[in-house]
């Protein structure tokens, strides 16, 4: 290498900085490396010339000293050319530069990273059935890691819940031609069996023809506010003694019920049951012992109907039983069924603290068609059948009539 560079003119033209150093000493230099030096240093002793000077094989860094200036930062790199060697020098500072800009990417990149880690969140970035990235947290709210989700493509959708995945795969698809908008919330069942409901908020991005080339999106964890949100419910529609259905949830199920049995051409039944003996029970052992009595008759009037069937505390003492879907020709037997069973749990004591007391109510009843025709009258029609029994006996019922 040293002869051809000796040979002629090619030496000097070379952009980059070259010496051809022997025994130490600079004995050429090339106008690249006169420029950069600031000077021409053949005849220099090489470790002069370059503070840090080794014979490593490797590129290394020193210093290039150079007249009139700062000594400069230079890459250093060896050619061994029998008892000489070819030396080039290259401007630090672009490395130093480039190596910056390499340091800040992969500081933005570890920010970014912290961040999306931080989110309370699942992170992933989909290409068409292929996941191309989901973020750590997806174990801690799915209970799968990001390796095995990854190279899983039927995983997502193999983990919505079996109740949700049809819909949810519509919804998606809609997404996916760009005919939908956000999924709605849905839920997701972890290896472990545990379901999570998640909120899924997604973007795409697509090409010049509107077909998606990326998906990114977000995968939240909302169970604790739809827990939240039962919760809510369940209070504004039971009971919170009893835990049975209130008057609100009552009545809006007795008109669904109504609307069905004019449908269907089927019979429903409502039965107003208030306690004949309550006040007796709450003068004599307290409101306390009152409240033990209703709750453990509220236990009683459940398992005295049917699975379908609706029992609800009206207010203080009294309740309400709404039998649905009854099939005309056989009404009248499943309503004196239910009677006698709700007359039999009211007849067995209830152990009020060691002291037994045995309740007495009086019910009454009202039929779709036969007794109304409406929500509110079939309501109105039982009460007036209920204060008819209470007139002719404690324990007793009694249907409607018109001549009540």
């Amino acid at each position: 290498m040293a002869r051809g560079l000796d040979a002629g003119g090619v030496f000097d033209v070379v952009p980059e900085a070259l010496l051809v150093v022997g025994r130490g000493q600079v004995l050429q230099a090339n106008a690249a490396a006169i420029a950069l030096s600031g000077h021409d240093p053949r005849g220099q002793q090489i470790t002069d010339l370059i503070q840090g000077w080794s014979l490593s094989e490797e590129p290394f860094e020193a210093s290039l000293q150079r007249t009139g200036a700062e000594a400069l930062p230079v890459e250093v790199r060896l050619n061994p050319a029998g008892d000489r060697l070819a030396v080039s020098i290259r401007d630090a500072r672009e490395l130093m530069a480039g190596r910056q800009a390499v340091e800040q990417l992969f500081e933005a990149e570890a920010r970014y990273r912290s961040l999306v880690e931080q989110i309370p969140a699942v992170v992933y970035a989909d290409h068409g059935e292929d996941t191309l990235y989901v973020s750590p947290q997806i174990e801690q709210i799915l209970g799968v890691t990001p390796e095995a989700y990854v190279e899983d493509s039927s995983m997502w959708l193999r983990m919505v819940h079996p109740e949700d995945r049809e819909w949810v795969q519509a919804q998606s698809e809609a997404f996916i031609a760009g005919e939908g908008g956000d999924l709605d919330d849905y839920r997701m069942v972890r290896p472990d069996g545990r379901v999570v409901w998640v909120r899924d908020r997604a973007y795409a991005y697509r090409d010049d023809n509107g077909r998606v080339i990326l998906e990114q999106g977000l995968l939240f964890d909302v169970t604790e506010l739809k827990e939240a949100e039962a919760r809510v419910t369940h209070m504004a529609y039971h009971d919170s003694l009893t835990g049975l259905a209130n008057r609100e949830l009552f009545q809006e199920s007795l008109v669904l019920a109504v609307e069905r049995a004019r449908r269907d051409h089927t019979s429903i039944a409502v039965l107003y049951l208030d306690l004949d003996n309550f006040k007796e029970l709450n003068d004599t052992m307290g409101h306390h012992a009152g409240d033990q009595l209703l709750a453990g008759l509220a236990a009683r009037l459940q398992s005295s109907t049917r699975d379908a069937d609706l029992v609800a505390r009206q207010s203080g003492d009294e309740f309400l039983l709404l039998l649905g879907d009854l099939a005309p020709d056989d009404a009248a037997g499943v309503i004196e069924r239910v009677l006698g069973r709700v007359l039999a749990a009211l007849e067995e004591p209830v152990d009020l603290a060691g002291t037994p007391f045995r309740a007495h109510g009086s019910i009454g009843v009202s039929r779709y068609p036969d007794d109304a025709h409406d929500a509110e009258t079939l309501l109105r029609h039982a009460d007036m059948a209920m204060y008819q029994a209470k007139r002719s006996g404690p324990g007793g019922y009694r249907f409607y009539a018109e001549s009540l």
